[in-house]
């Protein structure tokens, strides 16, 4: 504030320096321009710095609204590959296939095709199709052409998605997803479903991808499967070898040229689920229009101030070139001998009131100042509220969406759902009290299991150095606390007097590497089996939170008592380190 103060006085020293040195004289609405020239200077300098700030922060925008769009086409890309994961897995458990009547497979197989978006075909360790609804039944069958990942379902018993490739009944572009049928606990069959060939495409179609962005999936070998912008043209063809050795790592942004040759920024992530490359890109010319226009008027609006101001000063030394005019004539008057009409106090006026403008511009700019300090505090806050709201909203349609799939009726619909908003209301409120600044990993604990059990008890120990937790991983840890407890008061430790929860925590490694590792452990409760239906709470604890963290779940059910292990990077959990959150896979994040 005393630099704007004396912004004046220094601006009429270095003026009067500079007429001593010239040695000439100036009007006064000559003198009157330069000072407010110099007046002015600081003003237009800051705001060519809030211009500059307002560029970055924009920029930064962008980044981030591009990341939570490619979030979300990657994520229901990996619904829509879910979907047909399901399906080929309730076929695959058919008891046609355990006692090995092939026939009445496939009439069960041709009944459930008619149903689904696409083709299911049965082939045994060998290649060899056994069943293939796109085929009478009394047909031969052919070799299948995917082998690679046919032999990669028979070697992990765990099912895959392949890559494009040309299937050897229809002669077409497509691709499968397979599941192992295991028949006396070895993989005898594999069992696969192949989708139409648009299938990804119209996933595309029905995600939001913002006007002039454009959106498609890449898979494992740089092959099209779907595009958003002519997609049939595309659709198989491959990406430049260049392009492709740029997608590095899980995700990330990368300048690129697109068939059609539009230079722009491209977002990719990497789907957990198959492998395959999501985009979204958007020209340089689409990302920056909005931005150029608001450079364009803030340029022009200093410009006109600029403008203004120099012929404020012209015009205010116009204006009191006419007083002095008038004091010459009265001397010249005075001279003459003539009687002289003058009011001495006229040019002291004029000095208090030049003094008076002096301190009502500087007040005037305090004010100005301080209103342009509110302006942007307002905005910062209502774009955190309005950004908090957004990912909450999010947050309780992913629970609302998930429940209800895995919910029988609509009471226990309303009593998880309930519950589990009650569980994103704890950790909310926790976040609140912090003002989303960090909460404490021990606070999560006893919110989230207070309402189970009382966490003094001897019958819950936790250990572990102090923790402070950003808002991502508060929200996500917080889910996974009240699945773990919902489970355990239900089926595990908690559901009898003797049960026990054990709940540590510790970070290890050195320097950027360092890991933060959280461990469940129930003790002294029923005998333990695995569930054999697997509902959103085994979806948060094993897959989610994980997928939301950057980092792997663990899910032991040991006879003596369930083990839960999660193990992230630091920076994903600690407040103030962790990078713009990515949404998970399945919906949209639970923590954003």
């Amino acid at each position: 504030m005393r630099q704007f103060q004396a912004v004046p006085a220094v601006a009429m020293r270095a003026l009067q320096r500079f007429v001593k040195l010239n040695g000439r004289d100036y009007s006064i609405s000559v003198l009157l321009g330069l000072v407010t020239l110099a007046s002015i200077l600081p003003l237009l300098l800051l705001g060519i710095f809030g211009l500059t700030q307002y560029v970055a922060e924009q920029r930064a925008d962008q980044l981030n609204r591009m990341s939570r769009y490619t979030s979300a086409l990657a994520n229901a890309v990996d619904r829509e590959l879910t979907g047909y994961l399901d399906l080929a897995e309730v076929l695959a458990a058919s008891r046609f296939l355990t006692s090995g009547d092939l026939q009445a497979f496939g009439d069960l197989a041709r009944d459930a095709a008619t149903k689904a978006r696409g083709h299911i075909v049965l082939i045994d360790r060998s290649g060899q199709q056994l069943v293939n609804t796109r085929l009478p039944r009394d047909v031969g069958l052919p070799m299948t052409e995917d082998m690679a990942s046919l032999r990669e379902v028979i070697e992990t018993g765990k099912p895959a998605v392949g890559d494009l490739f040309v299937g050897a009944v229809s002669k077409k572009l497509l691709f499968v997803v397979r599941v192992p049928v295991k028949v006396d606990g070895e993989v005898r069959y594999v069992l696969s479903f192949e989708p139409e060939q648009d299938a990804v495409g119209k996933v595309l179609h029905q995600t939001y991808i913002p006007d002039g962005w454009f959106g498609g999936v890449l898979d494992g070998k740089g092959h099209i499967i779907a595009r958003s912008f002519l997609h049939n043209k595309f659709f198989g063809e491959s990406a430049s070898p260049e392009f492709v050795a740029k997608l590095t790592g899980p995700q990330g942004f990368l300048n690129s040229v697109d068939l059609e040759g539009r230079e722009g920024l491209t977002r990719y992530q990497q789907s957990g689920l198959s492998g395959w490359h999501v985009l979204m890109w958007a020209p340089w010319s689409v990302l920056n229009a909005p931005l150029r226009a608001s450079v364009m008027l803030a340029v022009a609006l200093i410009a006109l101030t600029l403008l203004a101001s120099l012929a404020a000063g012209f015009l205010s030394g116009r204006i009191i070139a006419e007083p002095v005019r008038q004091l010459l004539l009265a001397a010249k008057t005075l001279g003459e001998g003539k009687p002289v009409s003058f009011e001495a106090s006229y040019m002291r006026e004029a000095n208090v009131v030049g003094q008076s403008l002096v301190e009502a511009a500087h007040n005037i700019a305090s004010r100005e100042q301080a209103l342009r300090k509110s302006e942007l505090r307002t905005r910062f806050v209502m774009r955190e509220l309005s950004h908090r709201s957004k990912n909450l909203l999010a947050v309780i349609q992913a629970i609302a969406r998930q429940t209800g799939r895995a919910s029988e009726d609509i009471n226990e619909f309303n009593q998880q759902f309930g519950e589990r908003l009650a569980s994103l209301g704890r950790s909310h409120d926790l976040l609140v009290h912090g003002n989303w600044q960090g909460v404490s990993l021990a606070d999560v604990i006893t919110a989230q299991l207070k309402a189970f059990i009382d966490t003094s008890e001897p019958r819950v120990t936790t250990s572990g150095a102090p923790v402070l937790l950003n808002a991502e991983a508060a929200q996500n840890i917080g889910m996974a606390l009240h699945e773990l407890a919902t489970n355990a008061s239900k089926h595990g430790a908690l559901s009898v007097p003797s049960g026990r929860v054990k709940i540590e925590w510790n970070l290890y490694g050195q320097g950027g590497d360092r890991r933060f590792r959280l461990s469940w452990t129930e003790s002294g409760g029923p005998p333990v089996k695995p569930p054999q239906r697997k509902g959103f709470g085994h979806l948060v604890v094993e897959r989610l939170v994980a997928a939301s963290l950057r980092g792997c779940a663990e899910l032991h059910w040991r006879p003596e008592g369930l083990v839960w292990v999660l193990d992230v990077p630091e920076s994903s959990i600690l407040e103030g380190m962790h990078e713009p959150a990515e949404e998970l896979p399945g919906e949209a994040s639970p923590a954003s």
